[in-house]
């Protein structure tokens, strides 16, 4: 995979590699900050901490029971995270509700099974881009954020996403050596 085998190459690019969907592109977020540790909950109620991983980059997609596009991503997302392994870290949080039943049938429907799930019932993660406690923003449905190997908020992207794609590989491996 282009990941492993670009990671020095990566290194020596003066900034990212452009990636873009059929709609949107990669937008980066400039001052990059800290993700730092957030308290969200598993989808069996238990408390759950999501943080980033020194050296190992993470991905955060945000996304919605009602929204059409996350039926495509989500499977997209999961088949990324079985194909990755331990090498990319890799969270779904649903934004609109809290409800583990709600949430349980929509990812049942939609065949997933092994893509973790946390939940983030007091917005502490993400909310309406007007509230400044959150270190994210919804911008719209679904949207993808990517924290850096060193636990940096590097930018998003919108819409369903190809994680496997060469060119998002190319991103993922800049970001990796980022650290």
């Amino acid at each position: 995979m282009p990941f492993l085998d670009e990671r020095g190459s990566a290194q020596q690019r003066g900034g990212p590699p452009t990636f873009e969907t059929a709609r949107y592109q990669f937008t980066l977020l400039r001052p990059s900050v800290d993700l730092g540790t957030v308290q969200l909950t598993d989808l069996k109620g238990k408390a759950a901490r999501l943080m980033p991983i020194q050296g190992k980059v993470l991905l955060i997609n945000l996304w919605a029971t009602w929204c059409d596009a996350c039926r495509v991503d989500l499977p997209m997302l999961e088949r990324f995270h079985t194909a990755m392994g331990n090498k990319v870290s890799v969270a779904a949080v649903p934004t609109d509700t809290s409800d583990r039943d709600k949430i349980r049938s929509f990812l049942d429907r939609i065949s997933l099974r092994c893509l973790p799930v946390l939940l983030d019932p007091d917005r502490r993660l993400a909310s309406p881009s007007g509230n400044a406690t959150a270190p994210l923003a919804v911008y719209g449905m679904p949207i993808t954020y990517l924290i850096d190997a060193s636990g940096r908020i590097a930018g998003y992207i919108l819409g369903s996403t190809d994680w496997l794609s060469e060119d998002a590989q190319r991103l993922l491996a800049y970001y990796a050596a980022s650290d």
